[in-house]
């Protein structure tokens, strides 16, 4: 059964936690849950076009981990802020992974501690 823990910290220092636990976990959930976490934080930023930034993290990820190498969400994120500079939220990876894992663009591997092992699939796009 799908289990999706999603944590994070607000400015003012308290920690929230979500599990969504069933058998059909819709993605619509877990991005209302990020929507609610982004505007409890204040965080006023927003991405106007999300398939752009579906595209920028595809390019990342590509250019990253596009030999097959595994990779997690951190691994991820620290790749994006070392080759663009932009610093994104865990939780927003991990939900551009979900998606691009849904779409068959990449197969999961198991756990490292915590983190799901992600790699990109063999028969890839090389635009999402």
């Amino acid at each position: 059964m799908p289990k999706i823990k999603i944590e994070d910290i607000l400015p003012t220092g308290e920690k929230i936690s979500i599990v969504l636990e069933g058998s059909e976990v819709a993605e619509s959930r877990v991005l209302q849950i990020l929507e609610m976490l982004r505007i409890m934080a204040g965080n006023e930023q927003r991405i106007e076009d999300t398939s752009k930034l579906a595209e920028t993290l595809w390019n990342v990820l590509l250019d990253r981990f596009g030999d097959g190498k595994p990779f997690t969400s951190r691994d991820l994120l620290k790749a994006v802020f070392e080759d663009l500079g932009i610093n994104l939220k865990l939780n927003t990876i991990s939900t551009y992974l979900l998606r691009f894992y849904r779409r068959g663009l990449l197969r999961r591997l198991g756990k490292e501690g915590m983190s799901i092992r992600y790699v990109v699939s063999k028969r890839i796009p090389q635009t999402v």
